[in-house]
């Protein structure tokens, strides 16, 4: 199947709609008024990874929702996910080999990027992997704030401040990221056309199934829709099946190709 093209690099740093970002207060209080009923099934494990400078209260109303429904969860702790992700992985590793057994893997945006590497590396460990606006195939990011931040931090680490950067663990981790993903783990990648920060097609990866909503950026771990796709994945709903079909929400689930 083809992948659809990732734009071109300037239309990535400088030509993104940040502006959509503005409506995340309005999806979030929709999603408070919506009260919806968490996954459904028998408990599982579940272990969030939050995306770059995210902490456990910038996921707290994911935790929540699914504690409600029974489900044991914990929060990786990336100290915001602002130092290597070759050191994140290692911590959502620790996280995983401390949950009550094998877990769901749920990871926004950079931390998306980083469970999908940890699958890889550990796919006893995972149970199913759900991805909410991770540019898998786009690494570093190319949004020219979200850049400049990563950059500035990267130089931070090579002068041995945040802990110092493994340079050798750095390259295996991005070779990891760039691999085919060979995990016989499910796997759900949800996107939005109308994230302000990161192309849907970075998101997209043959070896998924491919969910398609209409959220922000932060509206991919905090929506309506963003809930609905994840309480889909993990109750093993019809709505996400073949690998490398794209589902659109709010629709009657047409396998469609993209």
């Amino acid at each position: 199947m083809a992948l659809p093209p990732v734009p071109h690099p300037l239309v990535e740093a400088f030509g993104r709609p940040t502006w959509r970002e503005r409506r995340r207060r309005a999806e979030a209080a929709e999603l408070a008024a919506a009260r919806l009923p968490p996954p459904g099934g028998r408990p599982q494990s579940v272990v969030v990874v939050p995306g770059f400078f995210g902490t456990e209260a910038s996921v707290g109303e994911l935790v929540g929702w699914l504690r409600r429904g029974g489900h044991r969860v914990l929060v990786a702790e990336l100290d915001r996910n602002f130092r290597a992700s070759s050191w994140a992985v290692d911590r959502i590793t620790e996280a995983l080999a401390e949950a009550d057994g094998p877990s769901v893997l749920i990871g926004h945006s950079r931390g998306g990027q980083q469970c999908r590497v940890a699958t890889l590396r550990h796919p006893d460990l995972v149970t199913q992997l759900i991805t909410l606006g991770a540019p898998v195939r786009a690494h570093p990011p190319k949004h020219f704030l979200l850049r400049a931040a990563v950059e500035s931090l990267r130089v931070a680490g090579t002068l041995g401040v945040l802990g110092g950067h493994d340079r050798a663990e750095d390259r295996r981790y991005e070779a990891t990221l760039q691999a085919p993903f060979t995990a016989d783990v499910p796997w759900t990648a949800v996107h939005s056309r109308s994230d302000g920060f990161v192309a849907w097609q970075a998101c997209f990866d043959p070896a998924a199934t491919n969910v398609e909503i209409d959220t922000s950026h932060r509206g991919l771990i905090e929506s309506v829709p963003a809930f609905r796709a994840i309480a889909a994945t993990m109750s093993e709903s019809p709505v996400v099946r073949e690998h490398g079909e794209t589902v659109r929400t709010g629709e009657s689930c047409p396998k469609t190709q993209s």
